[in-house]
């Protein structure tokens, strides 16, 4: 028996309805609102995240799926998406600003565990070109509509982690004090040290909580323009109502990001977050192009929202295909949607198959009735009785 890839996800029933319901919010939240949807190649070069995400990241290092092509090409399946939206960026529109969405699959090789799996789908949005403080609080209120429409009260966590200048002096004081107190940190921590030692603050083991919490702070290090940068960022979310907590140790784990980090978090789960890139398309030899960006685990908001779909399910049953047709037109005239039996069948495998799909109602198309499974109520058949039920 062929089994199931390791990591992977299968999504059916209300798995699959929860993934429609979202993309289908996502698309209310982002694209209607003018960010325009872009769908990427899985298939990138490896280049473009070993220069985005930095050679030393563990992404990098550990987690990416690469192979040689027959051309003897080093490929990889996308781990992310935003280095890929700014190639696209830079490669067609490379003279503008532009607002973007994506929803998709990414693939990274990590430890299977409840909300991160190998393969993967994120919901994410990018605004790319010339940006400013409005464009920064514009994808946060989006984002917050977003979960707002899944019925999620999520809390805003926000950080300044400054430029890749100023970060590079913040990284030195962490290396020195990391080093001298490396005998209390995990092993993977240690490991990290002079290679990525800003994620060492992203450390969940409770054997660094300690050392963690006592580094140097990345606010020391920040010059007067980057902190009135930031304390303007607090005073628009606060005009705008939006609840926000300052997490200094909130420093996201990509290379690419300056300023402005942040994560919305949900019953103690990170359900996404994001943050400015300056530098990206520099470093990729693309342009100058700024941006900021979001991102969602879908699979994350598929484990913790509820879901009841607004629409009633109705299955078409009856002695022959005729009866079925008939009814099926008048559906159809109306708009009404509906289930159709998988084959040819006795009326009472038809029935019981309705039953199977969970079905709201079952019309019978020959007995011209209406029944609900559930309390075997049953009504006569025509389109104002139908349209009272649903």
């Amino acid at each position: 028996m062929i089994e199931q890839v390791k990591g992977t996800r299968n999504l059916f029933g209300a798995e699959s309805e929860k993934y429609i319901h979202i993309f289908n919010t996502f698309c209310d939240a982002f694209v209607d609102y003018g960010y325009e949807l872009v769908e990427l190649p899985i298939l990138e070069h490896k280049e473009l995240f070993i220069k985005s995400i930095g050679e030393n990241s563990e992404i990098v290092t550990k987690q990416m799926y690469e192979f040689k092509d027959k051309g003897d090409r080093s490929l990889v399946l996308r781990p992310e998406a935003t280095a890929s939206v700014v190639r696209f960026h830079n490669e067609f529109f490379k003279n503008e600003s532009k607002k973007y969405a994506y929803f998709g699959k990414m693939y990274r090789y990590e430890s299977p565990q409840k909300n991160r799996y190998r393969e993967f789908i994120q919901a994410g949005a990018e605004l790319i070109g010339t940006i400013d403080d409005y464009s920064e609080l514009q994808l946060l209120k989006s984002s917050i509509n977003f979960l707002e429409k899944l019925n999620i009260k999520a809390k805003l966590n926000i950080n300044t982690i400054g430029s890749i200048e100023e970060r590079k002096l913040y990284i030195k004081e962490l290396e020195s004090y990391f080093k001298k107190n490396k005998n209390n940190l995990s092993k993977e921590s240690n490991e990290k040290i002079g290679k990525n030692t800003l994620r060492i603050l992203d450390s969940n083991d409770p054997f660094d909580s300690e050392i963690i919490d006592l580094a140097p702070v990345i606010y020391q290090y920040l010059e007067e323009d980057t902190l009135d940068r930031y304390e303007n960022l607090k005073h628009n979310l606060n005009n705008e109502n939006i609840d926000f907590v300052e997490n200094s140790k909130l420093v996201r784990g990509l290379d690419y990001y300056n300023d402005l980090t942040f994560e919305f978090s949900y019953k103690a789960t990170v359900l996404g977050g994001g943050g400015r890139y300056d530098k990206l398309a520099e470093s990729l030899n693309l342009g100058n192009s700024t941006g900021v960006g979001v991102a969602f685990g879908v699979d994350r908001l598929i484990n913790c929202i509820n879901y009841v779909p607004s629409t009633k399910k109705i299955m078409l049953i009856g002695q022959n295909i005729d009866d079925i047709k008939s009814v099926s037109k008048k559906l159809d005239k109306s708009g009404v949607k509906y289930f159709l039996p998988i084959r040819k069948s006795k009326e009472n495998t038809q029935y019981k198959e309705a039953i199977k799909n969970n079905v709201d109602y079952v019309i019978n198309c020959t007995e011209m009735t209406i029944k609900n499974p559930k309390n075997r109520e049953s009504f006569e058949f025509n389109m104002r009785n139908l349209k009272k039920l649903i």
